[in-house]
């Protein structure tokens, strides 16, 4: 991935600045659906992880300010990959403000702001993750973690256009 946007799938990636990648997707559906998607546990399982790379094993989530959440997956490989956080901020259903920690680099605390923006019948998601350096930043993008976003926010537009009927 390069600094130029790319959005070969509906899903655009950018990186606004040295210590950032913003991630940006539009689905049909209000602003209320996409964060009970991105939020609730029964919904998570059926998205987060990419069905082509592995399984889903975990998926806690205590939704509130200063409550933690915990996804870990099993790669097809047999690796199991977790991630955890807590919640800085809830602002339901427009913004989410989460720190993220992956199990191998627990000093590597980034933050996750999530924007849901409503407009007519469509919410555009907008997820900035701030790295807390642009070496962190570039090892995330060197682990081809791009390929493994795109299949998840794909499924969670299918996800999504299922809760919407």
């Amino acid at each position: 991935m390069t600094a130029e946007k790319s959005n070969a799938d509906g899903t655009t990636l950018d990186l606004p600045s040295e210590r950032e990648i913003l991630i940006t997707r539009t689905f049909d559906a209000p602003a209320r659906i996409v964060f009970e998607a991105i939020t609730r546990p029964e919904h998570v399982r059926r998205w987060w992880a990419p069905r082509t790379r592995g399984e889903m094993l975990a998926c806690e989530v205590d939704l509130r300010v200063g409550g933690a959440w915990r996804y870990v997956m099993r790669t097809n490989n047999g690796m199991e990959v977790g991630f955890s956080g807590k919640f800085l901020e809830l602002d339901a259903p427009t913004r989410i403000v989460q720190t993220e920690i992956f199990d191998p680099f627990p000093e590597a605390v980034s933050v996750v702001t999530v924007t849901l923006t409503e407009t007519g019948e469509k919410t555009r998601l907008q997820s900035r993750i701030l790295y807390p350096s642009k070496e962190v930043r570039d090892q995330v993008i060197a682990t081809g973690m791009e390929h493994g976003m795109r299949e998840s926010y794909l499924q969670l537009t299918e996800l999504v256009a299922s809760l919407v009927r």
